[in-house]
């Protein structure tokens, strides 16, 4: 068994096609097959169900692969500390960054940052929460910014706490805006997002809320959300950084919510055996450098879980 392997049964797990894989290894295809084939009769177990489309991993293969995820990203710390990246801010980075993050989140630092540190290729993944710590478990990304606490086995680097608003255009009778959460006029992104999740602890709702018997609507964009609410004459709650990105009409529109005023906790998460610590460190100060004072301690504020 080689490392070599490893990454072929990896990248074909990934890519699901044989010449997909081979391109991605810079190999030729009967290369690729021959030393899957080996690794297959060492271990005297088949791999992948080679007639499925697309290909497949077998339920032996799954555990294969995922233990194979493992030892590659293993064997990745140990290069990192051989070149001595521990400390360096260069290379390549993986980030993923959940939605209700990332469109506010990394204009205000991701120019600077990169004209910071020249030297170093940053891929961006925006995805939910659950793909980015699978993922990051995986060894596919490096690192996460995400809502936290996770309770996960992750290390969490705290960033800053971002207050929850009310965006309201319910009218009442007498033709004021609503300033008041109406559950049953509220609208939520889709299961599987976090701030879904925390609204839920809030409120006690479930997502997809329905704008007549026949509709329900269910996106992860917030923008989106805003909108609806806005032309359904309903509600929805928004991250404090969402507001700047509103037009003035909008803003209006947005209100506190009672006290203790709730806050989502903002972090960056990665595996212990994440050896790129400089990168850590400069993404950290790089972050809390566009980030108001006043977001980096709770101050009477409630963290709402996930």
């Amino acid at each position: 068994m080689t490392i070599t392997q490893l990454e072929y049964i990896v990248a074909l797990d990934d890519l699901k096609s044989f010449s997909k894989a081979a391109d991605f290894c810079c190999v030729t295809q009967p290369s690729l097959s021959m030393q899957i084939q080996k690794l297959e009769s060492e271990l005297n177990i088949v791999l992948f169900n080679r007639k499925d489309k697309p290909l497949k991993a077998t339920l032996q293969g799954q555990e294969i692969i995922r233990q194979a995820r493992v030892i590659l990203k293993e064997t990745a710390t140990l290069k990192d500390l051989s070149k001595g990246w521990s400390n360096q801010v260069s290379g390549n980075v993986r980030i993923g960054v959940i939605p209700t993050i990332a469109p506010y989140l990394m204009p205000r630092f991701l120019s600077g940052f990169q004209q910071k540190f020249p030297e170093l290729h940053i891929n961006i993944s925006e995805t939910t929460t659950s793909n980015i710590v699978k993922e990051i478990k995986e060894g596919k990304l490096d690192i996460g910014i995400l809502v936290t606490p996770l309770g996960d086995q992750l290390i969490e680097k705290h960033l800053y706490y971002e207050e929850l608003y009310l965006y309201s255009n319910l009218r009442l009778a007498s033709g004021k805006i609503c300033q008041l959460v109406e559950p049953e006029n509220l609208w939520l992104l889709e299961e599987g997002h976090c701030l879904s999740s925390q609204i839920n602890s809030i409120c006690n709702l479930k997502s997809g809320q329905t704008l007549s018997p026949r509709i329900t609507y269910q996106t992860g964009s917030l923008e989106t959300i805003v909108r609806i609410a806005e032309d359904a004459g309903g509600q929805t709650i928004i991250p404090e950084m969402l507001y700047d990105f509103l037009d003035s009409n909008k803003q209006d529109h947005v209100f506190p919510l009672p006290f203790p005023k709730p806050v989502r906790e903002v972090s960056l998460v990665y595996s212990p055996s994440y050896a790129r610590k400089g990168i850590i460190k400069a993404l950290h100060e790089e972050i809390l450098s566009v980030i108001p004072e006043s977001w980096r301690e709770l101050n009477e504020r409630n963290i709402i879980p996930i």
